[in-house]
C-alpha cells in the first residue's frame, strides 16, 4: 500500500501507466511495467468462476491484450509463482476473480518486484492530480520531499512521466504550468462541473447543461448527437479534460463513437478501480451499437435490462444467429462465451443456434449499473442487440488523441477549465 492508496486503486493505476509505457520505447518504470502487463493478462485470461483454457485460447487473449508470445511465458511465470495459475501440460487452470481481486494482485506483483521510490512516486502523484489539477513546481517538490528524491533523480523523473504521458501538462502562462490527468471527473463531480461552467460563456453554459441532462437521461449517446448540441469547438475541450468519456467502435464500415460520464461506471468507490480494463464501457457501448445502428431482422430480447440480469443470473441468452457474430470484442477480452448449444422454449420448442453466456459476472452488474442510472432500460428492443463489433478503444486513447488535435483557441480554452477547476475561478 502507498501511504492512504489502497491495493485496489494502486493496482488500477498500475494498469493505466502500464498502457501508457506499452506506447514507448524505455527501460523507466520497469516494474510498474511488468506488474501491469502481468494485470492486463491476468484479467485477459480469467473469469467470475474458476476457468481452464488451453493453448489456442491462451495465445488469442494474450494477443487481444497486446501481449507477444516473448512476454506471454514470462507473465505466465509470474502469475504460477503468485499462485494465481496452475500451469499444464494443455493449457492452464485459472482462480476466479474479479476486476477488484485482479487489481490488488497486480499491486501485490509490483510490490514483490522490489520497484524503486520514483516508481511509488509516479503513482501516488497520479492519484493526487486526478483529484485537482497541480502546480508543476509543487506536486514534484511535495513528491520529492515525501520518498526523498534528490534534485538530478528529480529531473530525470519529470521528464519521464511528461514524455510518457504518464501526466498531462497544461502550460497556463510563464508562472503556470499545471498537471492533470483523465480522471477528474471520477470523482467530485458536481462541483467539478460548476467549475467548468464557470469558465464557459454563456452560451456555452446553456448547451453544457442541456448536454448533461440528455446524458443523465440516456446514459450513453453517440458523439456525432453530442458534437450537435455542444458544437466541434465545445466537445473537444470538454473532451481533452476527461469530462466525458469517449469510448469508440468500429467494424468494416466504419467508426462509431460513444460518450458515457466517467462517474457511471463508479460502484463502490470514486476513483478509476471500478472499469480499470474499459471492460463495462465496452459492454454499454457494444449493446448501445446495437440499439442503434443495427437492423432489427435479428432475434427477439425486447429489453437491455432483461438481458443482461439474465446474463448475469448465469443463464446463457439465446439461441440467435446473430450472437455468433456480433459480440467478437467482447469474446476476445473474455468477457462472455460464444458457442454453438440449444434451448426448449416454454411452449416446448427446442431452437439451436448461437449462444451467450456472460464470464465476468461483476462486468455485467456495472454494465448494467450504468444503464440503469439513464433510461435505456426502457428502451424497447425488436431484437437482440446486434452490434458486430471488431474493435474497440477506450476512453483514455480517445482523449489523449483529442488533446493532441486541439487548435490554438480551444487550447487556451482547455487552459482556462483547468485553472477553474484548480481555482474556482481566475
Amino acid at each position: 500500500m502507498i501511504d492512504s492508496i489502497d491495493l485496489k486503486t494502486q493496482g488500477a493505476w498500475l494498469i493505466h501507466h502500464a498502457n501508457k509505457l506499452q506506447t514507448v520505447n524505455t527501460t523507466a518504470f520497469d516494474n510498474i511495467k511488468t506488474a501491469g502487463k502481468a494485470g492486463i493478462l491476468l484479467s485477459a485470461l480469467s473469469t467470475s468462476e474458476e476457468f481452464t483454457l488451453n493453448q489456442t485460447k491462451i495465445d488469442a487473449l494474450a494477443k487481444e491484450a497486446n501481449i507477444s508470445k516473448l512476454e506471454q511465458k514470462a507473465l505466465l511465470d509470474i502469475l504460477k509463482a503468485n499462485e494465481l495459475i496452475d500451469i499444464g501440460q494443455s493449457g492452464i487452470a485459472i482462480l476466479g476473480l474479479t476486476t477488484s481481486t485482479t487489481l490488488e494482485h497486480t499491486s501485490k506483483i509490483f510490490q514483490s518486484q522490489e520497484p524503486d521510490k520514483t516508481e511509488f512516486a509516479s503513482i501516488i502523484l497520479s492519484e493526487k492530480i486526478s483529484e485537482t489539477p497541480y502546480r508543476r513546481e509543487d506536486i514534484l517538490a511535495e513528491i520529492s520531499d515525501q520518498y526523498k528524491i534528490d534534485a538530478t533523480s528529480l529531473s530525470s523523473f519529470q521528464q519521464n512521466i511528461e514524455q510518457i504521458g504518464l501526466v498531462d501538462v497544461e502550460n497556463i502562462d510563464d508562472q503556470n504550468t499545471l498537471y492533470f490527468n483523465g480522471n477528474l471527473f471520477k470523482r467530485e463531480n458536481t462541483k467539478k462541473i460548476q467549475q467548468v461552467l464557470a469558465s464557459l460563456t454563456q452560451d456555452e453554459q446553456t448547451k453544457l447543461i442541456q448536454f448533461n441532462k440528455l446524458l443523465d437521461e440516456k446514459a450513453c449517446i453517440e458523439s456525432n448527437q453530442a458534437i450537435k448540441i455542444l458544437g466541434e469547438q465545445l466537445y473537444s475541450k470538454l473532451s481533452a479534460i476527461g469530462m466525458f468519456d469517449i469510448n469508440v467502435v468500429s467494424n468494416e464500415k466504419g467508426e462509431v463513437g460513444f460518450l458515457t460520464k466517467p462517474s457511471s461506471f463508479s460502484k463502490y468507490s470514486s476513483s478509476n478501480v471500478d472499469d480499470a480494463f474499459d471492460l463495462a464501457k465496452a459492454f454499454v457501448s457494444s449493446l448501445t451499437y446495437g440499439m442503434t445502428k443495427s437492423g432489427s431482422s435479428r432475434g427477439n430480447i425486447t429489453m437491455i435490462e432483461k438481458l443482461l440480469k439474465a446474463l448475469i443470473r448465469g443463464e446463457e441468452v439465446g439461441p440467435v444467429d446473430a450472437i455468433g457474430q456480433d459480440y467478437k470484442v467482447l469474446e476476445l477480452k473474455h468477457v462472455v462465451e460464444i458457442k454453438h448449444g440449444s434451448k426448449t422454449s416454454w411452449q416446448g420448442n427446442k431452437r439451436s443456434g448461437w449462444m451467450m453466456k456472460l464470464l465476468k459476472k461483476d462486468v455485467g452488474e456495472l454494465a448494467l449499473q450504468a444503464i440503469k442510472q439513464g433510461n435505456i432500460s426502457e428502451q424497447s428492443l425488436t431484437s437482440l442487440p446486434s452490434a458486430t463489433i471488431n474493435k474497440y478503444k477506450g476512453p483514455e486513447v480517445n482523449r489523449v488523441n483529442i488533446r493532441k488535435k486541439q487548435v490554438d483557441r480551444t487550447a487556451k480554452d482547455t487552459n482556462n477549465m483547468i485553472m477553474a477547476l484548480r481555482t474556482g475561478g481566475f
